[in-house]
């Protein structure tokens, strides 16, 4: 029988993939399982592109400064990482005598490239021209999402062209970072020498790097330019509750008093309205009017940044603590999926294990999770969408001893995962716009009609809510215009 060396990405990764199989010994560097299998792991890139140095031209290397760039490659070599030098003779050692390799890496581009070159790295064309390579695509290290993973009829070909494509798509990725990254950074290196500037500390430019950089710079300017301005809101209380709040001026009017943002900064502007509308007996007339049944479905599951954004809203959690927490729960407790995942979809596959998830955790949420209903099957059941891990939900399995901090993190993930299988939130939009003389007062309420998901995540609907401001203040300043 032919033996296998599976290849994962990471240590954790590859310590589930034995466990789920059997192992039989653990080896520096990798596991022996029962059948004579071998598991065993990169460490994110092992192989990497050289320096600037490795693809100077004889030319090149008498020059200096600027007048060495740019630095432009015939031919890009790779070099193995000499800071992980054990793992790497590991790694090349049982690809080596295994008879089929299996690819096991993530299955984004990246994942694939990091396999592909370690493969080629061995000696072997990662297509299998001289070596069986097969690739298996994990999503998730439950051993239900194993066993449909590494099932024999789950196999492919690392030749097949979507797999060939991903890892040219990561070359390209990978290429293309270091030609802007080691040009540009060298070249800003070289000029601010020129100026006879000296940085403090060494300076770096790069694809990502230096555009997210901007972003951020430029919204800590509008913070630190931000003045807060005085502004006064006019609002009329109807005989039935309804609010209307000062909207604008209608078309044409004069806006003296109203800055560009459309705000009332005039106190005495805004005391006149109200003083024409409660002492001169101006009658609004009703100039909009709409109604409508909307709908609602629950917020896709979350992903790790995702997840840190609403722990820190409601709980004041900083990133760090929340991921430390939800690894606590993936690594130790085993009760949620994969943490570090950027998707917040699930693979179709895993809706058949709905019933059985929610009864792992029904223990815990026993009203929530009999009043799901595990047919319901929402958008975030989408293969196309699912990236290297699918989103962080429930394994279904429930552990006692959880610190509260834990609670808090598995509760927030349970409940949004129950979300998925209860009906959607169904509430009337009620828009009323009125004119009283040169303005416009406006109200946009809402009146649940079916609560749906709500009654399990009881946060409000902020993305709603904002949506509906924005559209109001859209409306204004085309007024104002």
């Amino acid at each position: 029988m032919p033996t296998r060396t599976y290849l994962t990405e990471k240590p954790d990764v590859a310590k589930h993939v034995a466990a789920f199989l059997g192992i039989e010994s653990r080896l520096p560097g990798a596991y022996r399982l029962k059948n004579g299998d071998y598991v065993t792991n990169n460490i994110g890139h092992l192989i990497h592109i050289g320096n600037p140095d490795d693809y100077l031209t004889d030319a090149q290397q008498q020059l200096r400064g600027f007048d060495q760039l740019p630095i432009m490659p015939a031919e890009f070599r790779t070099f193995p990482d000499r800071s992980k030098m054990d793992q790497i003779k590991v790694v090349v050692k049982l690809l080596k005598e295994a008879d089929i390799i299996v690819n096991a890496g993530d299955i984004d581009r990246e994942g694939q490239l990091i396999a592909d070159e370690m493969i080629e790295y061995a000696g072997f064309d990662p297509a299998g021209r001289n070596k069986p390579v097969e690739r298996v695509l994990i999503t998730a290290l439950d051993d239900e999402s194993l066993r449909r993973s590494l099932a024999s009829d789950a196999r492919q070909s690392n030749s097949e062209p979507r797999f060939v494509n991903s890892r040219l798509a990561g070359v390209a990725r990978q290429q293309w970072d270091w030609l802007v990254g080691m040009n540009g950074s060298r070249a800003v290196r070289a000029v601010l020498a020129m100026l006879g500037i000296r940085p403090k500390q060494a300076l770096s430019l790069g694809r990502v790097q230096t555009p997210t950089l901007a972003i951020v710079v430029h919204r800590e300017l509008e913070i630190l330019n931000f003045k807060s301005v005085t502004h006064y809101v006019p609002k009329i209380r109807l005989p039935d509750g309804t609010v209307l709040t000062w909207a604008g001026r209608v078309e044409g009017a004069p806006d003296t008093g109203i800055d560009a943002e459309g705000r009332i900064i005039d106190r005495r502007i805004a005391e006149a309205i109200v003083a024409q509308i409660m002492q001169s007996g101006v009658k609004g007339v009703v100039t909009d009017y709409q109604q409508q049944k909307k709908e609602q479905t629950p917020p896709l599951p979350y992903n790790l940044a995702k997840l840190q954004t609403e722990m820190s809203a409601r709980h004041g959690f900083s990133a760090k603590k929340t991921l430390d927490v939800t690894q606590a729960l993936y690594e130790n407790k085993k009760m949620v999926t994969y943490v570090g995942t950027d998707c917040q979809y699930l693979p179709k596959s895993m809706h058949a294990e709905a019933t059985e998830k929610l009864g792992g955790i029904s223990g815990m949420y026993t009203k929530l999770a009999n009043g799901a209903d595990p047919k319901i099957q929402y958008g975030c059941w989408d293969d196309s969408k699912v990236t290297a891990h699918h989103a962080i939900i429930p394994t279904g399995v429930t552990v006692p001893g959880m610190s509260q901090d834990e609670q808090k993190v598995f509760d927030a993930i349970a409940r949004r995962y129950i979300a998925q299988f209860y009906p959607k939130h169904q509430y009337l939009s009620t828009r009323l716009e009125a004119d009283y003389g040169q303005d416009v007062f406006r109200s946009t309420t809402r009146k649940t009609v079916v609560d749906g998901w709500k009654v399990v995540d009881q946060q409000a609907d902020e993305d709603a809510k904002e949506a509906d401001a924005m559209e109001d203040r859209v409306q204004v300043r085309a007024r104002l215009k």
